[in-house]
Parts: structure tokens; sequence; C-alpha cells
């Protein structure tokens, strides 16, 4: 077998990679501990991305000369309506991570619909462009969710794992995989009251961060892989961690072989010459395991 798969991605490139941004302003950690918007020492650590981290983002990505993906919920959008209105302006495009960062395994199918429609309506309104995808914000994927996505406009996810390479739900709504050790967050987020993490211990070094991200970004252009980095403004926007994004874009910058894209380019690339995947593929085992549970009650 070879090692790079031949005319997977446009123009011959070698790899794709997809800059994302998670962009929750603080929705997130209150979503895991309520009271914390009453804490404003703490909640101000979540607050600093649209203070300061949103704009350091676009300023780097502006000098790489990079278009990104920010999924954004449709309340965070609303309330920072200006701040996203210059993102949008810049280049980048604005997708949906929910309305308020609700639990769609919790939710009736017909309330989610409605909720994926205003937050697609939403970003619509800011951008001046129709959101085409879509991160799951919390809990786990409902069983025939990606049809409800298709429903309400959507046209890709990056809500799963399970593979390195983009592929197809049964309603032909693509899923751009993303990877926890690409995220920002499990090497960077860190409060002591309320404890995130809990048990603490966390921000390892800079230099070892780095290593990794671009570790696996070397893997991932070996074998012809999609990587997919995660970044927060909150976490990675600050004055001292904005140079690991500048080194490893830089990294990146330095082969001419790699498509680097939105989720909306290769989601659409995807769309015109992916193809189901097998039955043994995580997402069918995992789709094999939800019916066998329903019918056990």
């Amino acid at each position: 077998m070879s090692v790079v798969a031949a005319t997977k991605w446009p123009e011959g490139k070698r790899s794709a990679v997809l800059i994302s941004v998670l962009f929750d302003d603080g929705m997130d950690a209150v979503a895991a501990a309520p009271d914390l918007v009453q804490r404003s020492k703490s909640f101000s650590v979540w607050k600093y991305g649209a203070q300061r981290g949103v704009e350091r983002l676009c300023r780097t990505f502006a000098s790489s000369d990079i278009a990104a993906s920010w999924f954004v919920p449709g309340q965070v959008a609303e309330e920072h309506a200006a701040l996203l209105k210059d993102v949008a302006a810049a280049g980048h495009d604005l997708e949906s991570h929910g309305w308020a960062f609700e639990r769609h395994d919790c939710l009736p199918s017909a309330q989610s619909l409605e909720l994926l429609k205003r937050s697609r309506d939403a970003l619509g309104r800011i951008s001046g462009r129709a959101a085409t995808g879509f991160r799951l914000p919390a809990g786990n994927w409902p069983q025939g969710f990606d049809r409800l996505l298709s429903d309400a406009g959507y046209g890709w996810s990056a809500s799963l794992n399970g593979d390195d390479v983009p592929y197809l739900h049964p309603s032909c709504l693509v899923e751009v995989p993303v990877h926890v050790e690409l995220e920002d967050r499990p090497y960077f987020q860190f409060n002591f009251a309320p404890a995130f993490p809990k048990g603490q211990s966390r921000i390892p070094s800079y230099d070892g961060v780095l290593h990794n991200w671009i570790a696996e970004f070397d893997a991932y252009r070996r074998f012809g892989l999609c990587y997919v980095l995660q970044l927060r403004p909150e976490w990675s926007g600050t004055p001292g961690r904005i140079s690991l994004v500048e080194d490893l874009l830089a990294h990146i910058r330095g082969f001419d072989d790699v498509w680097i894209a939105t989720g909306a380019m290769i989601a659409d690339w995807q769309q015109e010459n992916g193809s189901q995947p097998p039955p043994t593929h995580p997402l069918n085992v995992y789709d094999a395991y939800l019916r066998e549970q329903q019918s056990h009650g």
C-alpha cells in the first residue's frame, strides 16, 4: 500500500489542513458549572477571548494568509455581532456551534431542528453568508442527527472522531473528523474555582505543545490525511501562546504540497469525490451499537 493516497486532494496536494476556532465566550464553562457567571474573577478567564484573543488570532491568520472556520453559538454571535462581522470581513467562515451550548441528545427532534435553524440564521445575518458547517457543542451524537442537520440546511460537521479523512454520513452530510490532541483546551484550560480541569494540573511546556502539533502535522502530511487544528481565543489568543500558533502556521506554510482550506471547501471536495464508509467504519459500528441498545429497551 502506498504511504500517501493518490489524488485524494485538489491539484495533487499531498494532504489537507483546516484551521478552526471555537469561540464560545464562556458558554462551555457555564454549561459545566452554571454558578460560574456569579464568579467574576473566574469567569473573566473565559471572557478574555472576546476582549483580546479573537483580534489576536485574526491578526495571526492575516499574517499567514489563512482563512479559518469559526464555530460560534448563535447567542454568542448575536452578543458579539460587531466583533464577528470583522472576523467574517477578514475572510473567515462563521459556522454553527449550536444556539446556546445545548445538548441535542437530550432534546426532541423538533426542538433540535428549531435551534439548528435559529443558529444558522443568526450567523448568516452577521456574516452575509449562509453557515454550512456545524460542531456539536455538548453531549453525544444522536442517532440520525446527520439527517436533522441536513434538514436544517447544513452540509458538513466537524464533531466526530474515528478517522483521519472526511467521510459521508448516510444522508451524505460530510464529516470532517477532529481529534483531541489537536485542540488547545486539553493543554491550556485552567481555573482554580471551579476546578477546570478537575484535580488541576495543566499548562504544559509551550515548546512541548508546539512539538506535539508539529509532529502530528508531519505525520498527517506523510500519510495524506486531513489535519484539523482547534483553537480557542481564550487559550491560544494570549500574548505568549499566540507565538505557538505563529510558529505552527509557519511550519505548515513551509510545504507547498499541503492544501490549506476552510471546512466548507473540504466538505465541497468530499461531496464530489468521496464515498460512503464501509460497514466496518467506526460511524457504522457506533450506529449499530445504538440500534442494539434500543432493541434491548
